[in-house]
């Protein structure tokens, strides 16, 4: 029997060792990051993998990305994926314009089918009218950009367009703007104009010139930098409307088929060219509507002392030109005095795209015709009313291409590129930066998030 309680004393004090030692030297419980590395791998392979098969930029702007290549692949069908691009401009544009019904449907023909870098984009305008500044249906608080078509006093609306601005929104107002209302004396000042566009007027003499120009930025830091990029890079669409056959001179060889008849109009002159097919655009370059010069896409031609790039045939019906260095326009200023005598607030003669000349002859005073104001994701551009003299559609119409191109330019150049992020809280995100310089210098980051469900 002695021997018996024994053993089960051994018994238990071996059990209560064990549990003692348990207690006290704990094994740990440990972890890996396995599930999310292999994550971040598969991400890393796709992103590479649609760049190495030329189809990176295609995919970080269209939903084919998700039914052509990433449904294909086993590695992550059980997972979520979702992808979005930053840093460059959306798809869909939405513009929200303080101005008349005829202005919003000559904007929104201006945006509807803008093409760049191989990729389209479209441009939604809608009305609004201060302090309201319209979605336009963007799913965010604000639309990308906003325009003022007339003068209006904003000392009333600081705070609204400040926050707008703040939202790295950017805004443009169009407008002859008197000097009494920024010149600092007296009462009547409008200091919404001087706080949101940065302007100033200048006591100068009587304005003098009849041609505005670039002023080239020195750098790409420089407010104006961007616009001018995007004037002289940005393809504007031209379309055919007659279709003809080719009247010829100067022994260029003849189109075998029936062409389309379009018309260019800058300096408020219109230059005709006709569309062969999808291969070749014939131009007339002298002004006697025949056409005496051949051109092919990506190639450039010279008309009215100022040269041009071919960027694109779409079709048969529609071809797309960007304008080169150096383009003069004809003066929108105006004459006259009492209004549009303006400068940066702080004297920065950087912050204008456009000039007239100088006031000076050291150059370090700009007779201005666009000022830019802010920083580069939050900036304003006030800009002489070009179209001062159009009181309905067709009026606006037939202002001009160079026209048009200055303003979607402009509009496009200083909208609002960043993209909600709206990520799932679960998953591994991989980036890759991307560039394309087809037509304009891009570049942007993808983002692809990679998660399990569960």
């Amino acid at each position: 029997m002695k021997g018996q309680i024994s053993i089960i004393e051994a018994i238990l004090s071996s059990i209560a060792l064990f549990i003692a030692f348990n207690m006290m030297i704990t094994t740990g419980e440990y972890q890996t990051k396995w599930e999310e590395s292999l994550s971040s791998l598969h991400g890393r392979d796709i992103l590479i993998t649609a760049d190495r098969l030329g189809k990176l930029h295609d995919y970080a702007f269209s939903p084919s990305f998700n039914t052509e290549f990433l449904s294909k692949i086993d590695a992550v069908k059980d997972s979520v994926v979702k992808s979005e691009t930053q840093g460059t401009i959306k798809s869909l544009v939405h513009i929200a314009c303080d101005c008349t019904s005829d202005q919003i449907t000559y904007l929104q023909s201006i945006l509807d089918d803008v093409k760049f870098n191989t990729r389209g984009i479209k441009g939604v305008v809608c009305s609004t009218s201060l302090p309201t500044i319209n979605t336009c249906g963007a799913s965010t608080e604000y639309p990308n950009a906003l325009v003022i078509w007339r003068y209006d006093a904003l000392t009333s609306h600081i705070n609204v367009l400040s926050n707008f601005i703040d939202a790295d929104n950017g805004l443009i107002e169009i407008t002859d703007v008197p000097n009494s209302k920024v010149d600092g004396l007296g009462t009547d000042d409008d200091e919404g104009q001087k706080r949101i566009f940065g302007i100033k007027s200048i006591s100068e003499g009587s304005f003098s010139g009849n041609q505005d120009e670039f002023i080239k930025p020195i750098n790409a830091s420089q407010l104006s930098y961007q616009s001018y990029k995007w004037f002289y890079h940005l393809p504007y669409l031209l379309k055919g409307t007659v279709s003809e056959s080719i009247p010829l001179e100067g022994g260029i060889a003849p189109c075998t088929t029936l062409a389309m008849r379009g018309e260019f109009k800058f300096q408020d002159i219109n230059r005709r060219f006709w569309i062969c097919g999808t291969t070749s655009v014939y131009w007339d370059t002298n002004n006697n509507n025949i056409a005496d010069i051949i051109v092919t896409a990506r190639n450039e031609f010279p008309i009215g002392g100022f040269n041009f790039l071919l960027n694109y045939i779409d079709a048969t019906d529609k071809i797309r030109v960007s304008f080169k260095p150096d383009y003069i326009f004809d003066d929108f200023i105006g004459n006259v005095d009492s209004q549009n005598k303006l400068a940066p607030i702080d004297n920065d003669k950087n912050k204008v795209l456009l000039s007239r000349g100088f006031w000076d002859g050291a150059r370090e005073k700009p007779v201005a015709a666009i000022i830019f104001n802010g920083t580069e994701n939050d900036k304003t551009a006030w800009v002489a009313n070009f179209a001062r003299n159009a009181v309905d559609l067709s009026q606006l119409n037939n202002l001009g291409d160079d026209y048009e191109q200055l303003l979607s330019s402009l509009i496009l150049s200083i909208s609002n590129k960043k993209t909600k992020e709206t990520f799932q809280q679960t998953g591994q995100i991989t980036s890759y930066i991307n560039v394309n310089n087809t037509d304009i210098l891009e570049i942007y980051k993808i983002e692809l998030s990679i998660g399990k469900p569960f």
